[in-house]
């Protein structure tokens, strides 16, 4: 189970810190986050999110109120609070959130959160129309009568496959906006950030190059250099220089000559049929 995660922090360093400590969880991909809770309500209503971290203080509003928020638009993404004051907890639980983390985050207690996150998400269902289903359980801790009481409740005992959209959400003109995959031409690691290249412009992105491999994983993305993630739907030729060096030239009016790694030949090759 692959949990499409946002991030909502007011403080950037601790968005970073814990952007680098969910990098490493394979059940989690990163798709977005921001510092406001109004962006964050929009960003969850364009985008099926599945698992949100909020901060309880965000710098427009508290991440309560995003949360009631939600709840009024009948959207339930599975919440995770993160505040400075061990009181917050209360209030965090009572809004049924998966979990309540302390602050400063440390690595070992975020992973249980996302462990309990994940096991809230196989029991909730989503009904077919409007309603939805939703089956809490207490928050102190996991006992299996617990669990199995939950389990019971529950209306379908299918585990849903999770729902695979191929946009990338990317900055532009101080918004978000979604770009389908197949129309960027190739991604450009620039210190732990990304640029993204169409045929039309630049676009800024708040991933890794790392997070983007991960997330373009079963598509036409092909990690070429340790800088460049390249759309090989894309690629219109490979050549080589002399010196043995070999680069990609992409479609588009303006053909842009992207090195490849002797490292990643072999494979490229073996992926192209050469």
């Amino acid at each position: 189970m692959i949990l499409k995660t946002l991030l909502v922090l007011s403080n950037c360093q601790e968005r970073a810190l814990l952007r680098s400590f969910l990098n490493e969880v394979n059940s989690v991909v990163i798709i977005g986050e921001t510092p406001s809770g109004k962006e964050a309500f929009q960003l969850i209503r364009a985008f099926p999110y599945e698992l949100v971290f909020v901060d309880m203080e965000l710098e427009d509003m508290r991440g309560p109120e995003l949360v009631k928020l939600l709840s009024q638009a009948n959207m339930f993404p599975l919440i995770i609070f993160l505040s400075e004051k061990e009181t917050d907890a209360a209030e965090a639980f009572d809004l049924e959130a998966a979990d309540f983390i302390l602050k400063p985050i440390e690595k070992e207690r975020l992973l249980k959160a996302i462990e309990r996150a994940k096991c809230l998400g196989k029991l909730m269902r989503i009904k077919e129309g409007t309603d939805r289903e939703k089956i809490s359980i207490p928050p102190q801790a996991f006992d299996e009568g617990e669990l199995l009481e939950a389990l019971g409740r529950s209306w379908r005992k299918d585990k849903e496959e999770p729902i695979i959209i191929q946009k990338l959400p990317v900055e532009k003109g101080g918004k978000h906006i979604l770009i389908p995959y197949s129309k960027i031409i190739f991604a450009e690691a620039w210190g732990d950030y990304t640029y993204v290249y169409t045929a039309e412009e630049k676009l800024f992105t708040n991933y890794s190059l790392k997070t983007l491999e991960e997330r373009f994983k079963g598509t036409s993305f092909f990690r070429v250099h340790r800088k460049y993630l390249v759309n090989l739907d894309q690629v219109v030729e490979i050549a080589s220089v002399p010196g043995g060096s070999f680069y990609l030239r992409t479609t588009g009016k303006h053909k842009i000559e992207i090195p490849i790694s002797r490292r990643r030949l072999k494979q490229l090759k073996e992926i192209l049929g050469l």
